[in-house]
């Protein structure tokens, strides 16, 4: 159907935008032995010491209304969950009904989740690590890999590990504890080679994005899931332009204008939450969701008014590839000729 005017392309994106599946780059949350709930969400954004118990309290009691981002996709989580965000116990005892498997199959629902990439030590790592096929496990380079011994820092056995961790789980995904410039060069880009699974790191500084874009460049087939912070994001866009096997995966939706303006709408994950819980995940996906609507229309306007003959049918799928489709093809073994790289 043929978009005709301003409110109309607002409900078109707003309706694809909300019916979309998400697919999840970065969850920061070790499902051995981290703790999912109520008071769980609560004590990671603010544990004052103590009972965690009383954390949920702590935070509205002691600095009154709480404005912060965390806590906004706290109560989005709650919300969108259907716990009761008035009566914090009984948002908890709500949550204390379900067993730990269908907890977590609740809040992917809620989410409407198709993948969800989560990060797993990989010395504690087995199969399977997750009882829900959506939720792939990302096995993490600890830092104690890379510890120098007497003869200094052993990458390939630090590699072969990781090789072991990779065939003991069937994952197929890799990331770092912490950026190394040494690990990703001589273990991680060497390993990714060897069993062509996919990297995932994040980056913080621009000079390093750089550096490492010229290492993917010379590691032939490798593909790399990015995340960034704050204006490295318009470093790793660009940089992104111009490299096929580079995916960013924004962490602000404050940069989706300009990732749509670089990258188009078939070269980036729309939102990674790095959330720590999957409550925090599914909260930050809520609050993300509407970011992604407005970035979107401001993004369609300007093509609508010129003339452009936009069709309904083209912004559902543009929203159904940054928000799943791109990241789960990348990361899904999906054939890329580095013929076609422009470096």
């Amino acid at each position: 159907m043929l978009i005709s005017d301003k409110q109309e392309l607002r409900r078109c994106v707003k309706r694809a935008v909300r019916r979309a599946q998400a697919a999840e780059a970065a969850l920061c949350f070790d499902a051995a032995k981290d703790e999912t709930g109520v008071e769980a969400l609560f004590a990671a954004i603010d544990a004052p010491g103590g009972n965690p118990a009383d954390a949920m309290h702590a935070m509205v009691q002691r600095a009154g209304t709480p404005m912060g981002r965390d806590a906004a996709a706290v109560f989005a989580a709650l919300d969108a969950m259907g716990f009761d965000t008035a009566d914090l116990d009984r948002a908890r005892e709500q949550a204390a009904a379900y067993t730990p498997e269908a907890y977590i199959r609740q809040i992917l629902d809620t989410m409407k989740a198709v993948t969800v990439f989560a990060h797993v030590p990989a010395e504690q790592a087995n199969a399977p690590v997750f009882g829900d096929t959506r939720m792939q496990p990302v096995l993490i380079a600890d830092d104690a890999l890379f510890a120098p011994g007497r003869y200094g820092t052993d990458y390939r056995e630090a590699a072969r590990l990781m090789a072991d961790a990779l065939a003991r789980t069937d994952a197929k995904n890799v990331t770092l504890a912490h950026y190394d410039t040494n690990a990703v060069r001589y273990a991680l880009l060497p390993l990714c080679q060897d069993t062509g699974c996919a990297l995932h790191l994040h980056i913080e500084a621009a000079d390093e994005l750089t550096e490492f874009a010229a290492m993917l460049d010379a590691a032939e087939g490798v593909r790399a899931v990015v995340t960034t912070s704050g204006a490295a994001h318009e470093t790793l866009f660009a940089l992104a332009k111009t490299r096929l096997r580079l995916l960013p995966a924004l962490t602000d939706t404050a940069y989706l204008g300009q990732a749509l303006g670089t990258l188009g709408t078939r070269r980036f994950a729309a939102y990674a939450s790095r959330a720590s819980l999957p409550e925090m995940m599914l909260g930050r996906w809520a609050l993300a969701r509407p970011a992604i609507i407005d970035a979107l229309c401001d993004a369609y306007l300007p093509l609508a008014r010129a003339g452009y003959p936009l069709q309904s049918e083209a912004v559902e799928l543009d929203v159904a590839c940054m928000m799943g489709v791109n990241l789960t093809l990348f990361t899904g073994c999906m054939a890329v000729d580095d013929d076609d790289d422009v470096n």
